[in-house]
């Protein structure tokens, strides 16, 4: 098992990819076999909002099928203000994958911070290979985003993905993991929120009848003392969901999204697919 990693400081502009590192495919292995993306910010000692939703991307020669590859990584957020501390803790996410590789071609990994950047921090991955070939069909993924509904209890258009159709005989037949992920910026005052989010899959992309809802992040920030005083924070704002829905190559799939009760003051969310 041969693995390779790379890191860079993260983009200071939003929805710009930036290249985090660029890998040459080892001799003598036929696939990735998993792949991890992470993010540690660095907030500052200063009143501040920073909101985290991140997309994560591979592209290039080196990799034998759906080109780019895309994945949701960490969200969450924090805000801060005159006192008080946050931290972050295990902000990366994880996929098995089974990509076929040429051996000797070359493939980037770039980040994307969605809405807002993260002015400081590192953003880093890890791919792990294997000399056995790869026994999926396909391996693909892709994400949507949109910007977060500002009004609860009702379902709201997201995006729109279309079922990739791939190589002919390899192309999706179903969707076999669901990510739903969230960055929240409450800013620097109105730090107190209950985020009940919900998800759901539509549209003639997916090749079964009935509903296809999905919880999404669940949490809470609450400032005590009246007058804004401290830090909030929420992490890991990612959830996933191993799944077997059939879907359509060429079709489209809509994904809606819902808040219970309140909404962010801002945020984004984000629906990633993974094929089979």
């Amino acid at each position: 098992m041969l693995s390779q990693t790379g890191f860079v400081a993260v983009p200071t502009a939003a929805d710009t990819w930036t290249t985090i590192g660029t890998e040459t495919v080892p001799t003598g292995v036929k696939s990735i076999k998993k792949v991890r993306f992470g993010v540690a910010p660095d907030v500052g000692a200063s009143a501040t909002s920073i909101r985290i939703a991140t997309v994560f991307r591979m592209r290039g020669s080196g990799l034998g099928e759906q080109d780019p590859h895309n994945f949701v990584g960490p969200s969450g957020g924090h805000g801060t203000t005159t006192d008080g501390a946050v931290n972050f803790d295990a902000l990366w996410k994880e996929y098995d994958v089974d990509i076929p590789v040429n051996a000797t071609g070359t493939f980037t990994v770039e980040v994307n911070t969605l809405d807002e950047a993260i002015t400081a921090g590192t953003v880093l991955y890890d791919v792990i290979y294997s000399d056995e070939a790869p026994k999926a069909k396909n391996s693909m993924s892709d994400y949507v985003d949109a910007t977060g509904t500002t009004t609860a209890d009702a379902w709201a258009t997201g995006a729109t993905f279309t079922v990739p159709q791939g190589i002919t005989g390899k192309e999706p037949t179903m969707i076999k993991k669901v990510i739903v992920g969230i960055g929240i910026d409450q800013g620097t005052s109105a730090i107190a929120l209950r985020l009940a989010s919900r998800m759901r899959l539509t549209g003639s992309g997916i090749a079964e009848s009935g509903t296809h809802e999905f919880l999404g992040p669940l949490g809470c920030t609450a400032q005590q003392g009246g007058t804004p005083v401290g830090s909030v924070s929420q992490q890991n704002n990612t959830v996933e969901y191993d799944v077997n829905i059939p879907v359509k190559a060429g079709g489209q799939i809509v994904a809606e999204q819902r808040y219970e009760i309140e909404t962010p003051t801002a945020s984004t969310f984000i629906v990633g697919l993974v094929y089979s």
